[in-house]
């Protein structure tokens, strides 16, 4: 930016005071002691850095405090002499208030005043100045064209000019619509202009010069009947968009379409065309970004949302800076969308000039569209981008606003120690500059180890050394210096493991170095970063002795891959197998090589290289291949490996071949002969494994083979598993062994000797049972299984169930003690699922085992036939019997809650002979004796009970008492009252009311203890009790009230002026006028005096109605006329009368 140059500090000294103050650039005023006042210094005393602990002072973390400006997105350049300038033109001509500017090319720059004056600069420099039209009002808008070489200029009392910008020579001079409306903005579309007045039209201006005369001829594009425009913005000579406070229109070529734009009515939208694409419009309103699509196709205008956002605060303003958006908000702080949203640059200081205040003030008279009178005074009046930069106008002066330059914001983070956001610029910036500024930054970080303590530094430091190929710098200074810090060292082993140091690979001593260190603190990295490095950076020697030596085996494996393919990691690992690891009996984790061995001879089916990568696909199938051969193999100097696998773990090894079973070697020409050799060799495992367990795992994964037909029927494997079988025990070896016998679906006389030799193994013979329909040892044989699993109850229920919906009873077949002997089984086995069994003709057999059994699954049993409706006389009684052995507490609920079910008297019974003396009181109540039943209740309060517990009994006996007054007579109510009062230790006012009925004051107020305290907690029960029913009254009222109005609402029914008067009940003819109300209801004229309705607080009209007196209709007496029956003529045969 090229300012006025300043006088030299000789030309100071050697002039006098009245050339010093002719100065028009110079600004001097006094220092304000408040202002400059030196804030008390917070820095450490020598004595404090001298005790501070160096180790301290490392650790601390990196702290994300706030970015100072000099590092922001954004520079701010301030415009010192075009603002002295215009304060002086203000001060000294009287040109008034700035009120817009408009910024060309070249340095162009127009400034609008409040006196209608334009005054126009090049490079900060007055060229000329305008103040021809000081009668039209404030200059409100400025516009200069696509080469700057014409300025439209727009006031506030509708004059629009147009100048030649070099020389201010005025070209053109035109009115729309007369001096009614002011001018909002002033745009160019091409070599046209486009207005926008503050009626809300849009004008189009077409300038020609036809015979060398300069013209303008205008059209009205918009018209503000239509909707007020309040924002517009033209894409080129053809399309252009406008807000009204309702939608978005765009008009292209004659034609128009809309889409609708939300907002409050008290802000305004803001339009602006994207930078990048000129298909996608940008808009906003209130805290609602949008992007819209706009397609424009012949005739046709398409509007599509894309994105849609909320902003923290209201944008004012919208425009595009170096390819970001920019957002002037409501708090005037300035954002570039994206990343740096969030780092705002104020200009409040500059007190930025709004358009919108001086439109509804002196110069328009309050012509102003209604939209406009109904949104807000934010429209920013000067704002202008053009070449990359914006220049915002305010009332301190112009500013101008670019984005600052990378590689200066990331110097100035650096300086000011914000390494985090430092990193990340660099790392979105290249060329050699940038390099040499990461090389400098590196350094700076490898003099400050601390800093790559932060984790997210550190991988960001080691991205930034990656992308400018700074391997050196990385290895032998970063890695130098900070090997210390453990987030720096687990950022490089990440770094490794995602493959990014393949192009600045470290050398085989930093290699060692980075995995001594991981096996400190993150031993899991190990095996990955040795095999995501190269074979060059690693020295296999010293690598697999330091992973054997601290059991890393997985990276014990990663270098035997590495340098002998997959198959060679097994063969190097099953050396290191130990058959009595903890996890081959599953009593601990592995700690031998066991795992890694797995994890190694997966990789080597699946046809991955070292740490898990995928090999070439022409690689694959021979690799598949070695890896089944070295499986299988028996090495001079150990098992083979599927041998250890087994001996290890024999369910991962099962799983690792089910897994492996779909891909070669296990699929193609040689599949089921390499299935078979793998199931060979796992019987013969098996003959000399220990573990129980290992040959259930066998014998499953071959029985599965085998049904489902991966393994061809070779008798020597089934013979094999056969005798497997015979040692596997457990619901697994029972459910392989019948597996395997029913492979081939045997005939009936080949299933009875199945069953013979099934004879110890209780799960597989009921199910052989179920196969030759000896239903009856079905039952007898299922519950000689020890243990049942969840999985044999299942199945054995839903046998169950299919048997007895193909007989309807179950039970039929067997004797009454084997039928209440299989029902207690199956009871005690599963309660609901046995109730699903019952019909109504098992009722005998029910009774007998709720009367046997002493367990809490029967009434778990009895629960669910409850619900069924099963559960009723006998049933109901043995239930009950059994209820109150098992859970006293809870018979009082069941008797209460299923009233009938059991007999009252054989339920009284019951009861006294359980000795459940809390539920005595309902089954003396349900026999008819209300006095036995609160002497029952009675006698419980006797013993030491709670105050809750005392209460409660004392609300029920009240309960007993009003429910038998009922029905009794007025005596004997009156007896039970008393007595309940008389032996009751305290009794509640809610009761005493109650009683209240039927017991004179005396015995009432002797009940209470002759308290006062009491006597007034009944009155006021009482009392609380008539507010009550009185507030149910009137919800009630009003709720009817409601309903009528709404009922004659729907039916359009006439206001009801006929009838009584709501007031007086009189006749409504006897007295007029009449006041109506809006629910069809009226009064006198002097009756109503209020005026809101009573019911529903509506406010009554205060129009009175004038009734005419009602005439009775009379009916006319009767006359007497004379009837004369005259008969029309009658033609002949020939029609002649």
């Amino acid at each position: 930016m090229d300012l006025l140059k300043a006088p030299s500090v000789q030309s100071l000294l050697d002039s006098d005071l009245e050339s010093v103050e002719s100065l028009q650039y110079l600004d001097i005023e006094e220092l304000d002691e408040v202002e400059y006042a030196l804030p008390a210094s917070e820095a450490p005393t020598l004595a404090e850095i001298l005790s501070t602990n160096e180790e301290e002072k490392e650790n601390n973390p990196i702290k994300d405090t706030e970015e100072p400006s000099t590092c922001s997105a954004l520079q701010l350049d301030f415009l010192q002499a075009v603002s002295q300038q215009l304060a002086q033109a203000q001060e000294r001509s009287s040109a008034g208030a700035v009120t817009t500017l408009s910024v060309g090319k070249d340095g162009k720059l127009t400034v609008g005043t409040a006196h209608g004056h334009l005054i126009s600069f090049y490079e900060q420099t007055l060229r000329w100045v305008c103040d021809a039209n000081m009668d039209r009002g404030a200059v409100s808008c400025l516009s200069y064209n696509t080469d700057s070489t014409r300025l439209l200029t727009g006031y506030a009392r509708g004059l629009i000019c147009q100048y030649e910008s070099v020389r201010g020579i005025l070209l053109r001079k035109l009115t729309l619509g007369g001096e009614i409306w002011g001018i909002l903005r002033v745009t160019w579309a091409g070599t046209s202009g486009l207005a926008l007045d503050t009626g809300g039209s849009v004008w189009l201006m077409k300038f020609s010069r036809p015979l060398g005369v300069r013209s303008a001829r205008t059209s009205c594009l918009f018209s503000g009947a239509r909707g007020e425009v309040v924002a517009m913005t033209a894409r080129d000579a053809r399309i252009l968009a406008l807000a009204t406070l309702s939608r978005v229109i765009i008009v292209a070529g004659g034609h128009a379409a809309g889409i609708r734009l939300g907002g409050p009515p008290d802000t305004l939208p803001v339009l602006e065309w994207s930078e990048t694409d000129n298909r996608i419009l940008v808009c906003a309103r209130s805290t609602t970004l949008q992007w819209l699509s706009v397609a424009v196709t012949g005739s046709s205008i398409t509007l599509r949302l894309v994105q849609r956002v909320q902003l923290k605060t209201t944008p004012l303003w919208l425009g595009w800076l170096g390819g970001s958006l920019a957002i002037f908000d409501s708090d005037e702080n300035l954002r570039l969308w994206g990343d740096d949203y969030d780092k705002v640059l104020d200009l409040s200081q500059i007190e930025p000039v709004y358009a919108s205040a001086f439109f509804k003030g002196l110069w328009t008279d309050g012509r102003v569209s209604r939209a406009m009178c109904s949104a807000g005074v934010s429209a920013l009046g000067g704002a202008c981008v053009i070449e990359g930069a914006l220049s915002l106008l305010g009332r301190k002066g112009i500013v101008r606003v670019r984005p600052r330059d990378v590689l200066t914001r990331a110097q100035g983070l650096i300086s000011c120690g914000h390494y985090l956001q430092a990193l990340r610029v660099l790392c979105s910036t290249q060329g050699n500059a940038a390099k040499e500024l990461a090389i400098q930054f590196i350094q700076n970080i490898s003099e400050k180890p601390h800093v790559l303590n932060n984790k997210i530094v550190a991988d960001e430091t080691i991205k930034l050394c990656l992308k400018f190929g700074l391997s050196d710098e990385l290895w032998y200074n970063l890695w130098e210096n900070c090997s210390g810090e453990y987030a720096f060292v687990e950022a490089l082993g990440d770094a490794a493991v995602r493959g990014e140091l393949t192009e600045a690979p470290p050398s085989p001593d930093s290699t060692q170095a980075l995995i001594e260190l991981l096996a400190e603190f993150e031993p899991g990295l190990v095996e990955r970063v040795v095999a995501s490095l190269p074979l060059t950076s690693i020295d296999p020697h010293r690598a697999s002795v330091f992973t054997r030596e601290k059991g890393l085996w997985r990276g014990v494996g990663a270098i035997a891959a590495a340098l002998g393919g997959s198959s060679g990691a097994m063969r190097e690992l099953v050396k290191f197998v130990d058959p009595s690891c903890p996890s081959a009996d599953g009593s601990g984790e592995c700690r031998c090589a066991g795992a890694a061995l797995v994890v190694a001879a997966a990789d080597a089916l699946a046809g991955r290289g070292a740490g898990g990568r995928p090999l070439p696909e022409h690689a694959q199938p021979s690799a598949r291949h070695d890896a089944l051969h070295a499986l299988l193999a028996d090495d001079e100097g150990g098992p083979a490996p599927l041998l250890a696998l087994v001996r290890h773990e024999a369910a991962a090894a099962a799983r690792l071949l089910e897994q492996s079973a779909r891909e070669p070697p296990f699929a193609g020409p040689l599949a089921k002969q390499n299935r078979l050799r793998v199931a060979r060799a796992l019987l013969a495992y098996s003959r000399d494994l220990q573990n129980a367990e290992g040959c259930t795992e066998i014998l499953e994964f071959i029985t599965n083979q085998l049904n489902t037909g991966a393994l061809p029927p070779d008798q020597e494997v089934i013979k094999g598993a056969q005798e497997l079988a015979t040692v596997c025990s457990g619901e697994r070896g029972d459910r392989a062994w019948l597996a395997l016998m029913l492979r081939t679906r045997p005939q009936r006389e080949q299933l009875a000797a199945l069953r013979d030799a099934a004879l110890c193994r209780p799960r597989a013979l009921w199910r052989l049972d179920t196969l030759l329909e000896r239903h009856d040892d079905v039952l007898r044989d299922f519950f000689l299984i020890e243990s049942p699993t969840t999985r044999d109850t299942d199945e054995f229920f839903e046998y169950l169930r299919s048997r007895n919906e193909a007989n309807g009873s179950l039970f039929e077949s067997y004797q009454f003690e084997k039928r209440c002997e299989l029902l207690r089984s199956l009871v005690l086995l599963r309660p609901r699922a046995a109730a699903t069994l019952i019909n109504e003709d098992n009722a005998d057999v029910v009774v007998a085992v709720i009367d046997s059994t002493r367990d809490e699954r029967v009434l778990e049993f009895v629960t669910c036939l409850l619900d069924v409706g099963l559960v009723r006389g006998d049933v109901a009684a043995a239930h009950l019997r059994r209820l109150c052995t098992l859970r006293p507490d809870a018979v009082k609920a069941f008797l209460l809650k299923n009233p009938g079910l059991v007999r009252p008297e054989e339920a009284l019974a019951i009861v006294r002979e359980t000795k459940v003396e809390d539920a005595k009181s309902v089954c003396l109540e349900a026999t008819g004796d209300p006095e036995g039943a609160l002497d029952a209740i009675l006698e419980l309060m006797r013993s030491d009970l709670s105050e809750e517990a005392s209460a409660r009994l004392v609300r029920e006996a009240g309960a007993v008492c009003a429910r038998a007054a009922r029905g009794a007579p007025s005596a004997a109510a009156a007896a039970l009252w008393a007595r309940l009062l008389r032996r009751a230790p305290h009794v509640p006012p809610a009761l005493l009311l109650d009683a209240a009925a039927w017991l004179p004051a005396e015995a009432l107020l002797a009940g209470a203890g002759h308290e006062p305290r009491a006597a007034l907690a009944m009155l006021a029960c009482a009392a609380g009790r008539r507010r009550g029913w009185a507030a149910a009254t009137r919800a009630a009222g009003r709720e009817a009230h409601e309903a009528l109005a709404r009922a004659l609402a729907a039916s359009r029914r006439g206001v009801a002026v006929r009838g009584r008067c709501i007031r007086c009940s009189g006749r409504l003819s006897s007295r007029p006028p009449v006041r109506t109300t809006h629910c069809a209801r009226a009064a006198h004229g002097s009756c109503a005096h209020d005026t809101a309705c009573a019911s529903c607080g509506e406010r009554l009209p205060s129009e009175v109605v004038a009734l005419p007196p009602r005439s009775r209709r009379r009916s006319p007496s009767p006359q007497e006329h004379d009837l004369n029956l005259v008969a029309p003529p009658r033609p002949d045969l020939e029609g002649v009368v």
